[in-house]
């Protein structure tokens, strides 16, 4: 069996509904199926998303979840009215159609991780297994986000296929050429949402752990950053949000681009944040604990893995030009797949041949 392109389509949210993370992410959705001659339908709201898949023309459904199929229930009564969509979603299947999820997010596990608790939790998770269910496929991260969802929710381990990596930035410009690069001065930028207290606090930790850190300048970029204005000791900026266009330019004079673990729930993925640095052809710094990303930073050979701060001190202090560069070329590799939408574009062909 064969599914002409022209049935099949990308349902996406309208980017106005949310942050600049998230907006760059349909944006590239949206790049990448005009890419491969799928449709492109939007919708600003979890019933109008209902009733394009319901009476819509297509046969396949590429969703981005959560999206406006966001589960956090804030009450009862949305969260009803979002059971009796995940009812209908389930028997989508009688009238000849499918759903394909690109899982970036998992909502439940975020708003425990930001604020501590999710409101309605039992509830949500009734919604988002609903939801879960309802799909023919699941893409997701990692071997921990199947493990995860398989065990809370039940799902068929068959349903899922993994993407790895966030693409990111399809229609950004960038940086190319060689950077200047010397001991003398290594300039490391951060990029985060620094509202969040973990964020904060893992900041802080880091930083106390650099002592004077001669040689290193780091840049904090996002909003919320000026909290550490306080204890700034001269080596690093402080740089409130800016649209991922203009990232871009602030990457080009950056060496580094810094991640830090502030949760176990980053353990189910990445972030655009690190899709961002790869994409400028910067090479990226893990620390050890955040087991997925370091993972990925030495099967690709693009950054470093450190202890703590004064160990990666430490490492960059050893480092040479040579060293640098290859390091960056590797970037540069793995950042034009990002660029050119690689890794959605072959966990979404490899489910397709499964499925037709």
């Amino acid at each position: 069996m064969t599914l002409s392109t022209k049935r099949i389509v990308c349902l996406l949210p309208e980017k106005e509904l949310f942050g600049l993370a998230t907006s760059q992410l349909i944006s590239d959705m949206e790049v990448i199926c005009r890419e491969l001659d799928f449709s492109v339908v939007f919708s600003n709201s979890l019933f109008k998303a209902f009733s394009k898949v319901l009476f819509g023309k297509y046969r396949l459904y590429i969703v981005p979840y959560p999206g406006v199929l966001n589960p956090v229930s804030h009450s009862f009564v949305l969260g009803f009215l979002k059971m009796i969509i995940g009812y209908g979603l389930r028997f989508l299947s009688f009238f000849g159609k499918k759903i394909v999820f690109y899982v970036y997010d998992l909502p439940i596990e975020q708003n425990i991780f930001v604020y501590g608790k999710c409101p309605k939790e039992k509830l949500s998770r009734i919604v988002e297994k609903m939801f879960l269910s309802s799909a023919s496929f699941i893409l997701v991260f990692n071997k921990l986000n199947l493990k995860y969802l398989n065990s809370r929710y039940g799902l068929d381990k068959i349903k899922f296929e993994y993407f790895e990596l966030l693409d990111y930035g399809l229609k950004i410009s960038t940086f190319q050429g060689e950077k200047e690069y010397s001991k003398e001065k290594i300039i490391v930028v951060y990029s985060a949402n620094f509202i969040n207290p973990s964020i904060q606090k893992a900041v802080k930790n880091f930083l106390r752990d650099c002592g004077e850190a001669t040689g290193m300048e780091f840049i904090f970029v996002g909003e919320g950053s000026n909290f550490l204005g306080s204890e700034n000791k001269g080596n690093f900026q402080l740089i409130n949000e800016i649209p991922p266009s203009a990232l871009s330019s602030l990457y080009a004079k950056c060496h580094f681009g810094l991640v830090l673990k502030c949760s176990s729930y980053y353990e189910f993925g990445t972030t655009s944040k690190f899709s961002s640095y790869l994409h400028s052809g910067m090479p990226v710094l893990v620390p050890e604990n955040y087991a997925y990303l370091a993972g990925l930073v030495r099967k690709y050979s693009c950054g470093f893995v450190f202890r703590n701060c004064s160990d990666l001190v430490k490492k960059l202090s050893s480092l040479s030009k040579a060293e640098y560069l290859m390091l960056s070329k590797n970037a540069q590799l793995l950042g034009y797949k990002i660029r050119n939408g690689y890794f959605f574009k072959r966990a979404l062909l490899k489910i397709l041949k499964k499925m037709f």
